[in-house]
């Protein structure tokens, strides 16, 4: 009876979108083909009374959702009935009534046909019209002593037949399809709902940590109160917050990967980046939402093995929890526990999830994978597996799972090697959504940037100039920026500082510019390309000549990296070393403090000078970051004190720590005074983490010359016979450059590249010659700046080394330190010619 009951309910509501349309119809239909039938079309028998009883019937049907919720329970009872007299019942009557004319053989079928509209259960809609059909025969009989068959023809049988037969199928279709978007809804909000319990505990348990670090919520009264927060304490809101937000963020981006999947869209890959497995592994077990730490405690981490893949960090986790969730069904089996351990292959690592369950049969594993399908359960949806292939396949790798029965199942996860083809046509795929703009005055720079950046499928723009660049760069936005320094019209810094000052440049775009990568490209010593760099906004420099694994370390960083700034690389250099935190500010100190062992470096604290010399006698470190202005000793004074190294009976390294000075001056006269004093270099204030830590990087990767070449802490220039007497040996092209340039311009473009740079240099050095006559030592700084840049990118290499060592000492405003440097100039671009010319001769570009 329960079930009758249920039955009914879901017929009701199935009927009930149609219900007021077929009630008002029945209303006014039935009295107006009275009129139709009688006076238009007469039939032979016609009945009004009839009519009216089954046009009132009709009316509640009309009302049903204003009825009241008493009435509603029992309307199911009443629906059956007065369908079964409206429909079955009144057009078999008048059927027979009339003798089985054509006119109501063909309105019992439309009348039948109507009814499959309301019922979607078959048996229900046969029962009804037979009983509707034999209910109407046997008032016919009993009102007229006999049914007539005048109209009668056995080809209404096969008609009737498939016209009822015709209306279930189609009804029963359309009811399977509607109870395939029901399960598809069902399964679909199953799915949410798991992926969401995670994401939910994770803030809560964050809320939980905000209110432990938060004082004590005060009384109304005492509103117009003050509390105090520490400065470790506001950090910890904050990396809660970012916490909070990434949890959120993870969460948004499962449910549009879930509906994208249904959708049978593809993955997105524009997210994917390099990310540890262990490291992941770790993050997936530590913060799946687990019942209790009972449950907890069934999962055993034994990634030994670690590897970087690529991929998406969120959908990488939400595969393991996946498989954790769905072993996690079976934890009450006796002896049941969770390993998930890593292994390292040649071209492929792997993950292996294994669970001490039921197993699974060999005939139900090749299915396990397919959507909708669910073994061993109940309350499944048959998404989850389905989806976690789907992800690991958009990785470039795959999933499997082996098993024994009654003993566990084993779920192995392939991710390709982070260096391997596949992984590289993914990042290919990923560089066609990207665009870069590449700014140079130099066509051969330009030619093997463009050379280099399309290796990898990527769209670009070239500039000429700083200007044109930054019309560009007002127009549509670029994922990267190459940006030369020196250029006509706009240096390189320049345009660069007005792009991010978004000044005349639309507001979305402009946002876009206060973040977009900058790599300044030069041949400007290191010091001074660092410093203007940092000024303008870069994030990072690159010298001339450009080579291809620069490229590919600046798409590693700013593309497939998870953090675009500080590299794994980076971390891996600072960490374990000391670091001297010298400033009279505490919370400067702390700041800084927590920045450094956060990526594992080891630091020591001094409010002045006098405290970081004592530091140093009595501990060894490997870096100082110092404040230029402090009480007893100031910076300038401590640094003058490390160097000279009087101070020092035990510490040896005096003359070669880095100092790094921190100041709120950051003009050239402060700087120029830092550098008199034996700092190394400079970072202005305020302090930003991604600045301290590439600095840090820098300057421990790097060797500080010892005192022996040193001079009030400035690098003394190398001995006339370290350089001049060595330069000849040096060779005279670089054809690997060469080779690029062909490669990309083709024998035509760089044999007139060549050739315009024989003229152009001929040209240089002849100017040379009279501002050398002249005493004019700024023309000699510009001209020797151009040829070295035009060398560089040519493949000039023993020329390019020449000039890049005239220039130290022109950019300082002295002259050479060999009277025959133009000389020597003159010589090694004739050597340089003759090898160009030759080459060309032969045509011999590599070798």
């Amino acid at each position: 009876m329960q079930k009758l009951k249920q039955k009914a309910i879901d017929i009701v509501e199935h009927a009930e979108p149609n219900m007021g349309i077929i009630g008002l119809f029945g209303i006014l239909g039935y009295p107006v083909y009275y009129l139709i039938w009688t006076y238009i079309f007469p039939q032979p028998y016609e009945n009004l009374s009839f009519r009216i009883l089954c046009a009132f019937i009709s009316l509640p049907w009309v009302l049903y959702r204003q009825l009241p919720k008493q009435w509603k329970k029992l309307f199911p009872v009443y629906f059956f009935l007065s369908l079964f007299i409206v429909m079955p019942f009144f057009f078999s009557f008048m059927m027979l009534k009339n003798e089985w004319s054509l006119v109501w053989a063909m309105s019992f079928m439309a009348g039948t046909f109507l009814l499959t509209l309301f019922i979607f259960d078959w048996m229900i809609i046969f029962i009804m019209t037979l009983s509707g059909f034999l209910a109407a025969y046997a008032a016919v009989l009993f009102l007229d002593g006999a049914v007539s068959y005048a109209y009668f023809t056995p080809e209404y049988i096969p008609i009737f037949l498939f016209s009822i037969s015709g209306g279930i199928i189609a009804n029963h279709r359309r009811q399977l399809a509607h109870q395939s978007r029901v399960s598809l809804l069902q399964s679909l909000s199953g799915s949410i709902a798991h992926e969401m319990r995670n994401p939910l505990s994770s803030i809560t348990n964050a809320m939980s940590s905000l209110q432990a670090i938060l004082p004590n919520k005060p009384h109304s009264s005492d509103s117009e109160g003050r509390v105090d927060l520490s400065c470790s304490g506001l950090i910890n809101i904050h990396d809660v917050i970012e916490e909070s937000t990434a949890t959120i963020r993870r969460g948004n981006k499962i449910i549009d990967s879930i509906l994208a999947s249904l959708q049978d869209g593809s993955v997105d890959i524009n997210n994917f980046k390099r990310h540890s497995a262990k490291t992941i592994i770790h993050t997936a077990i530590n913060s799946y939402g687990y019942g209790s730490a009972e449950d907890k405690a069934l999962v055993t981490d034994k990634a030994s093995d670690n590897f970087d893949f690529f991929g998406d960090k969120d959908l990488f986790i939400y595969v393991l929890f996946n498989l954790m969730r769905n072993a996690l069904y079976y934890k009450s089996r006796p002896g049941f526990s969770i390993e998930i351990a890593t292994e390292c292959g040649s071209t492929c690592n792997f993950v292996k999830v294994r669970d001490y369950g039921p197993g699974i049969p060999a005939t139900k594993r090749a299915r396990i994978f397919d959507r909708f399908y669910t073994y061993g359960k109940s309350g499944g949806n048959g998404l989850g597996l389905s989806f976690c292939k789907r992800v690991l396949q958009a990785f470039g790798g795959d999933i499997s799972c082996d098993s024994e029965e009654g003993r566990w199942t084993e779920f192995t996860i392939r991710l390709p090697a982070y260096h391997s083809k596949p992984v590289i046509d993914l990042k290919k795929e990923i560089m066609k959504s990207k665009r870069i703009l590449m700014a140079d005055d130099q066509v051969s720079n330009r030619l093997l940037l463009a050379k280099y950046v399309s290796e990898w499928q990527c769209p670009f723009d070239e500039a000429e100039n700083g200007k044109q660049a930054l019309e560009m760069a007002a127009l549509r936005r670029y994922d990267l920026i190459f940006m030369d320094f020196e250029m006509p019209e706009l240096n390189g810094d320049c345009a660069i500082t007005r792009l991010r000052s978004a000044k005349n440049i639309e507001p979305s775009i402009a946002m876009h510019y206060l973040q977009a990568p900058v790599i300044g490209i030069t041949a400007l010593p290191q010091s001074e390309a660092r410093m203007r760099a940092a000024k303008c906004g870069m994030n990072e420099i690159l010298s001339k000549p450009i080579r291809r694994p620069d490229i590919v370390g600046v798409f590693e960083r700013y593309f497939f990296s998870e953090t675009s700034t500080i590299s794994s690389e980076q971390e891996d250099t600072i960490c374990g070393s000391r670091i001297l935190l010298v400033d009279d500010n505490e919370t400067s100190r702390k700041f800084m403090s927590m920045i450094l062992e956060h990526y594992g470096c080891l630091t020591g604290q001094a409010e002045n000078g006098e405290v970081a010399l004592e530091r140093l006698e009595l501990q060894d470190y490997d870096l100082i970051i110092m404040d230029m202005e402090m009480p007893v000793m100031n910076g300038l004074q401590t640094a003058r004190e490390i160097r000279k190294g009087d101070r020092f009976t035990r510490f040896r390294k005096f003359d070669t720590i880095p100092i790094i000075a921190i100041t709120g001056n950051t003009d050239t006269e402060n700087i120029a005074r830092s550098k008199a004093a034996g700092m190394n270099h400079h970072i202005g204030k305020p302090v930003f983490r991604d600045e301290l830590i590439s600095v840090i990087t820098s300057w421990l990767t790097c060797r500080i010359e010892p005192d022996s070449l040193r001079q009030n802490g400035v690098r003394k220039a190398p001995e006339e016979k370290n350089f001049w007497e060595t330069i000849a040996g040096e060779k005279i092209l670089d054809r690997s450059i060469i080779s690029s340039l062909m490669e990309t311009g083709g024998n035509e473009l760089v044999t007139s590249i060549l050739r315009l740079y024989i003229d152009d240099t001929k040209e240089i050095l002849e100017r040379l010659g009279s501002a050398v006559s002249s005493g004019d030592i700024k023309s000699v700084d510009m001209l020797i700046h151009t040829l070295k840049g035009s060398s560089g990118s040519c493949g000039a290499n023993r020329l390019y080394i020449l000039t890049r060592y005239i220039n130290e000492s022109t950019r300082k405003g002295r002259w050479p330190d060999n009277d025959r440097w133009l000389a020597v100039l003159w010589q090694t671009f004739n050597d340089t010619s003759g090898a160009i010319s030759t080459m060309l001769e032969n045509k011999v570009i590599d070798g």
